[in-house]
């Protein structure tokens, strides 16, 4: 690596010691900044998420986003906690009663807590967000507004549909070839000769959220392939020529997709809460498109149910599709009622003129400030 610099490289000390002081000293560094920054805060926010590792330690990660007066926002990672004993309410608010001493941050500043979800978090008495609100009652701030992570919520409403029928199938197959290297390898082999248009099949893992549409996308697009290799190899899948199968493929894969769109259209840095509620709104409305379409096999919005429909030997199954986007529809509904209760706290920050929150007299001021 960068062969013209040798020299230099071979100058800078590498042992363990020395690279374990500078990483400390930077660890020491950007706390420091970070602690001024904080004490210019004129309000923030925290994030918090908790999950066991490998070893079953609870990690606890907590997040933080300040604004100070000059509306510069620093949001970073403040510190992570492992919990060896129980992880209660009570547990969970010490380890974070010490990150906000630490950063000499005030709690009545405190505006918003997002969690995972968890009861030990969102509970209102014994949980974090009860012993937070006790705090800040006692310090004279207001009750800070209480959220769910828009993306966990996300993630759970497409893990809640009911596509065992379609997903179970696609797991056990591609198990099957990618059990064994050398089986793994001839696949990936018969997929070069064919010209496929992908070189491979990737795994279904749960944990993550974009490997559900991904798999069943891949999975249709090989679909002749991977009938032609199972024949061959004498593991014959019957579901690959039944064609309300099939239907169901393509819709379960068209459908997942533009969960994992929207899924990637909420993630990134800076995003405001009310930038991230217009969307989920947009894409609620786009469900009701979707099952609007669907009854009139309309697939403007679903290229690979278009698609098969050249070949399918039976009609679309218009009462799976509606089941399952009845369910989701339902789900979104369920799972953002948070969002829509805030509702008009939010759209305060999007567009104030549309505010109910602000009266008559102050829309007045604003227009005109001259006005007494």
């Amino acid at each position: 690596m960068c062969p013209e610099n040798v020299d230099l490289f071979s100058a800078i000390s590498l042992s363990a010691n020395t690279v374990a002081r500078r990483v400390e000293h930077i660890e020491r560094n950007i706390k420091s900044q970070l602690k001024d920054k904080a004490s210019k805060f004129v309000c923030f926010s925290v994030a918090l998420d908790e999950s066991i590792d490998v070893s079953d330690t609870s990690q606890l990660l907590l997040f933080i986003r300040g604004i100070n007066a000059n509306f510069e926002i620093t949001e970073e990672l403040v510190s992570v906690h492992s919990m060896h004993g129980t992880t209660t309410g009570i547990d969970i608010f010490r380890e974070v009663e010490k990150s906000v001493a630490e950063y000499n941050l005030e709690w009545k500043k405190l505006k918003c807590i997002t969690t995972d979800g968890g009861r030990n978090m969102c509970g209102t008495k014994k949980g974090l967000v009860g012993q937070i609100n006790k705090v800040i009652e006692n310090s004279g701030g207001l009750k800070p507004l209480v959220l769910h992570c828009i993306l966990h919520q996300q993630a759970l409403c497409g893990k809640h549909l009911d596509l065992s029928s379609v997903l179970d199938p696609v797991i056990s197959t591609v198990n099957y070839i990618r059990s064994h290297g050398l089986k793994h390898r001839q696949f990936r082999d018969f997929l070069e000769e064919m010209n496929a248009e992908f070189p491979d099949l990737p795994y279904y893992t749960s944990v993550r959220w974009l490997s559900y549409g991904k798999i069943l996308a891949r999975f249709f697009e090989l679909r002749t392939e991977i009938e032609i290799f199972l024949n061959e190899k004498n593991h014959s899948q019957v579901l690959l020529k039944d064609s309300e199968w099939l239907w169901k493929l393509a819709f379960s894969a068209d459908l997942t997709m533009h969960l994992n769109d929207f899924n990637l259209r909420i993630q990134g840095e800076t995003s405001l809460i009310c930038d991230l509620y217009s969307k989920v709104k947009a894409f609620r409305k786009k469900l009701i498109l979707f099952e609007s379409q669907l009854t009139r096999s309309c697939f403007t919005h679903f290229s690979r149910c278009d698609k098969y429909r050249q070949e399918a030997a039976t009609p679309f199954p218009n009462l799976f599709a509606q089941d399952v986007i009845l369910a989701l529809k339902q789900q979104f509904e369920e799972r953002f009622s948070d969002l829509d209760a805030c509702s008009s706290k939010l759209r305060i920050f999007e567009n104030p003129f549309n505010s109910v929150l602000l009266s008559y007299k102050w829309k007045l001021l604003i227009c005109n400030p001259m006005t007494s």
